[in-house]
């Protein structure tokens, strides 16, 4: 190959071509924070007095959740004004465990290390 024949490092095309890669990683890095953020509330464990019992989308930024704090249970509504308490259960509802099989947040364990150690046995399970 000629010395001629090799692009200028410095043309448009090539500029163009570099540029068009650095947009390429900015989205895909930018699309993996959004995906991070829109999966870190199911990740979390509930460890506390307080926990998240279920939860409804009705709109884009406007849900409804059912939150135990104790012994006690309240109806939640959270919109980009802000979170109001809409009412006191005075009985609690008694929630079925999520059986195994039935969407997506059934299947994804609650922690990391929890998840690298179910992914661990199955990779075990698939070699002869």
């Amino acid at each position: 190959m000629s010395p001629s024949a090799l692009p200028d490092p410095l043309s448009w095309t090539e500029l163009l071509r570099v540029f068009g890669g650095l947009v390429a990683v900015i989205a895909v890095f930018v699309a993996a924070l959004w995906l991070l953020k829109r999966l870190q509330p199911g990740m979390r464990t509930p460890n506390g007095p307080m926990r998240v019992l279920s939860t409804l989308s009705l709109a884009p930024r406007e849900r409804l959740l059912l939150v135990q704090v104790g012994e006690q249970q309240l109806l939640l509504g959270s919109s980009a004004q802000g979170l109001n308490c809409l009412h006191v259960l005075s009985t609690p509802i008694a929630l079925d465990p999520p059986q195994t099989g039935q969407g997506l947040s059934a299947a994804l364990p609650a922690t990391f290390p929890e998840w690298l150690r179910r992914a661990a046995e199955q990779r075990g399970k698939a070699k002869p």
